[in-house]
């Protein structure tokens, strides 16, 4: 387990809140972008948005983003396509930025270090889950609150949350996650499966 890691993990200044959440909404809405610029025929312009304000005002506005490009992805080539697209590049995403909180923070191969660097990043995004184990491998991730399901549909969900599957296996990638149940879709809150390989394990 890396210092950085640790650090962050207890503490992590708003500077970095911010700089991290605008690295993270320009790659996303790259990505959109640039399936909408192949699918939708729509003009390929800047994907870089100026967040402003309050950290929660941010999130505000790049969830908002999200939702309309995944809307207009949808109304151009239908919901399920728009739903393969978007979590294959959306997933590749997270996968990259993944692997690159690894080297930073230097995260290890335990399960321990996987979920404190997601801790981090979830509090980026203004997100609180915690883990329910269900056995040695593996655990359902429960989020209790989530500051963007207030401008996501379970559309927009269904696409975004490849991108946190994508970090988890960019994190380690013998360990698995995968998105069951959304908040925007009636439930109580959303769950996921994380599975944790052997190799994790010592």
């Amino acid at each position: 387990m890396g210092l950085r890691l640790r650090l962050l993990y207890w503490w992590t200044p708003n500077y970095i809140i911010k700089r991290e959440l605008k690295s993270l909404s320009d790659k996303t809405t790259e990505a959109l972008q640039s399936l909408l610029s192949m699918n939708a025929s729509k003009p390929s312009g800047s994907s870089e948005l100026e967040l402003k304000g309050k950290i929660e005002e941010q999130r505000a506005m790049m969830a908002q983003i999200h939702a309309e490009m995944v809307q207009e992805l949808a109304a151009a080539i239908g919901q399920e396509k728009a739903v393969s697209l978007g979590r294959a590049a959306l997933f590749s995403v997270g996968a990259e930025l993944g692997k690159q909180i690894r080297s930073k923070l230097g995260v290890g191969n335990k399960p321990d270090d996987v979920i404190m660097a997601a801790k981090i990043l979830y509090r980026i995004l203004g997100i609180e889950f915690h883990l329910e184990w269900l056995d040695d491998s593996n655990a359902i991730s429960i989020i209790d609150g989530c500051s963007l399901a207030r401008s996501y549909s379970q559309l927009t969900c269904e696409v975004l949350s490849a991108t946190d599957e994508g970090v988890i296996h960019g994190l380690q990638p013998n360990v698995t996650m995968k998105f069951k149940e959304y908040m925007t879709g009636g439930c109580k809150n959303c769950k996921a499966i994380i599975q944790f390989s052997s190799k994790e394990q010592t």
